[in-house]
């Protein structure tokens, strides 16, 4: 595991934390975004790759 350390801009303090006020932590809802946001910048860059069958898989891009 690496730690990193994120800075969060006072004007995004607040909405931030309202954001992640359904989560067991900020920190935990700063990593499950940040997991999303790698995973659909992977998915897109492999989309460009090579056009994919995906029909039926149940998901989109």
């Amino acid at each position: 595991m690496t730690a990193i350390t994120v800075r969060i801009p006072d004007s995004m303090d607040k909405p931030l934390r309202d954001a992640a006020a359904g989560a067991a932590s900020l920190n935990e809802y700063i990593v499950k975004a940040v997991r999303r946001q790698m995973t659909l910048d992977a998915a897109g860059r492999l989309a460009t790759l090579e056009r994919l069958d995906l029909d039926g898989e149940g998901d989109a891009l």
